[in-house]
């Protein structure tokens, strides 16, 4: 009984240092498989250690789907520093497919700013989700699975931080739209420099959106 109570209690520190360190970020699947051959355990202990993090709030238990890091409710300084990550995140991207001279070829992130102008009124949430397509898209020429991860993630942690962030960033959809068409010219005739200072525009001016927001 001991024994199994030292696993469990190893698992369950083990995940939650994960997802408090920001390694996993909101909505990202937990595997048990995953988990039970980083540690070297069964899976029975992994479960009772997902319960005991579901009551606390660490991550969301659906049937019949998996288990996931639940969303967290992000502060101001919280979603600040999430912009910043995300655009070293791109730079960094970019800049790397700036050397390794990678063309890119695929229509589907220009197609995805098409969609974007026909939903920057809706009420609903098919704007970012076709966002997140783009970079997904242009993503997809990018080596790195695990930076490629970490973008995605740290977008939607930005988007679904709050009720607040949520809002503003709906109402700045028309400035992104923007800076989207533009990011993806530059990018689809491999300008990769110019298309890094878009992204640091647009970060940007997202931050000055919500920091206005804040004040009113």
């Amino acid at each position: 009984m001991e024994r199994r109570r030292k696993v469990e209690e190893k698992a369950y520190a083990y995940i939650k240092r994960q997802i408090t360190t920001d390694n996993w970020l909101e909505g990202r699947q937990i595997k048990e498989m995953e988990i039970a051959e980083s540690l070297e355990i069964s899976r029975t202990p992994i479960r009772n250690a997902f319960i005991r993090l579901e009551k606390e709030g660490f991550v969301s238990i659906t049937p019949n789907k998996g288990v996931f890091v639940a969303n967290a409710v992000i502060d101001f300084k919280g979603v600040k520093e999430r912009l910043y990550y995300l655009e070293a995140l791109l730079q960094h991207v970019l800049y790397t497919l700036e050397l390794s001279e990678k063309t890119i070829k695929s229509q589907g992130f220009i197609d995805k700013v098409q969609l974007m102008e026909k939903s920057v009124t809706s009420r609903s949430d098919h704007f970012e989700l076709l966002e997140k397509e783009f970079w997904v898209d242009v993503l997809s020429h990018h080596e790195n699975t695990y930076m490629n991860d970490s973008i995605i993630n740290t977008l939607t942690s930005i988007v679904s931080s709050s009720e607040f962030a949520s809002d503003i960033l709906k109402k700045s959809r028309p400035v992104k739209l923007t800076h989207y068409k533009t990011l993806a010219e530059l990018i689809s005739r491999n300008d990769y420099i110019y298309a890094r200072r878009e992204v640091r525009i647009l970060l940007n001016q997202l931050l000055i959106n919500l920091i206005q927001g804040v004040d009113d």
